[in-house]
């Protein structure tokens, strides 16, 4: 992690967080003095950084989240939950054809898949379409039952 100081004129301090290391890399560079950075082995593990970092943190700081759609998601989901407003988290997801996390219209069971794709939800076994409806509180696209 780096050592908060002065973020310069005009810009808001930010709290990095990577999750992965293809991540690691893009992250760093978007790090600028007074920045916070971690780095994340999983996007469950964003909830308890929060937890530690966002007491530490006053007005004005950001929180950019750096990695796959899936990831990013999840860290927005875990900064919201946490008091977070959306205009003070920033994503960049990285790559495409992800694997998303869905939240099943049916029974709220969450589980991964890839866009578009039409599969039974493991929770409750309706036949699903995953939408691109995305939920920024939940962190998942919606799996919409599937009309015949």
């Amino acid at each position: 992690m780096r050592t908060p100081g002065p973020a310069g004129p005009g810009r808001a301090p930010v709290l990095v967080l990577a999750v992965g290391e293809a991540a690691e890399a893009v992250a760093a560079d978007r790090c600028g003095p007074g920045d916070r950075y971690r780095v994340l082995g999983d996007a469950d593990d964003a909830g308890a950084v929060l937890d530690a970092e966002l007491p530490r943190l006053h007005t004005g700081w950001r929180v950019l989240a750096v990695g796959s759609g899936r990831d990013v998601r999840a860290v927005r989901a875990a900064a919201l939950a946490r008091g977070a407003l959306d205009e003070e988290v920033t994503v960049r997801a990285l790559g495409t054809g992800d694997v998303i996390r869905v939240h099943c219209g049916a029974c709220h069971h969450r589980f991964d898949a890839r866009a578009g794709e039409q599969r039974p939800c493991p929770g409750c076994g309706v036949a699903l379409v995953v939408t691109d409806h995305e939920s920024r509180t939940h962190g998942a696209v919606l799996g919409a039952p599937r009309v015949r």
